[in-house]
């Protein structure tokens, strides 16, 4: 595996986690809210400051993964753009969330109480910091998925059920794996020339 293609693979697989952790961490918090537990909301709000400081990781790794990313078939260079600009807002929101966060665990060690001002506060950003992060992700799949496209025409195949009663017939057949370098672009086969 190039170090290209480390990127990329740790941009995708990282990149599931804030989103996840922060509605996690957001519910959490609203339970032990209305729990009266402090170390339930402790505990959420330390979840949402490590998401923050997470979402600096994935945007990063986003941008070394866009250098080598173009050359590759069916991918949008527009939706890279847009997913990148998408998810400098998500990282700021994510800033924001993670620093309320880590204001309200300051706080709960020094023996004082959350306020509802502080819920209100914590929930609108979080909220605000969840929905640009789902925002983000869907335009960050449309960058290789033609199928989730606006204006894109599904038709139903076979291909897939033909291919696997092969594959359970003969046993290993030969694989129809082709590899991609994002040197040179190769072609879907059913593009025009």
């Amino acid at each position: 595996m190039t170090i290209s293609a480390l990127w990329l693979r740790s941009h995708l697989i990282l990149n599931h986690i804030p989103m996840l952790w922060a509605v996690f961490a957001f519910v959490l918090y609203y339970y032990g809210t209305i729990k009266k537990n402090g170390d339930i909301q402790k505990a959420a709000l330390l979840g949402f400051t490590f998401t923050a400081i997470l979402a600096w990781v994935v945007f990063r790794s986003g941008l070394t993964a866009a250098k080598y990313v173009p050359g590759l078939p069916l991918i949008s260079l527009d939706y890279i753009y847009e997913h990148e600009q998408w998810a400098q807002k998500t990282l700021w929101a994510m800033y924001a969330a993670g620093a309320i966060a880590a204001l309200g665990v300051i706080k709960m060690w020094l023996k004082r109480q959350l306020h509802g001002i502080f819920f209100i506060f914590f929930s609108i950003v979080a909220v605000a910091a969840i929905s640009l992060t789902a925002i983000t992700s869907d335009i960050g799949a449309k960058i290789a998925n033609q199928g989730i496209r606006p204006r894109s025409i599904l038709t139903e195949s076979t291909k897939y059920e033909q291919y696997r009663e092969n594959r359970k017939k003969n046993g290993t057949i030969q694989s129809d794996k082709t590899p991609v370098s994002n040197e040179q672009a190769i072609k879907p086969a059913d593009a025009p020339d």
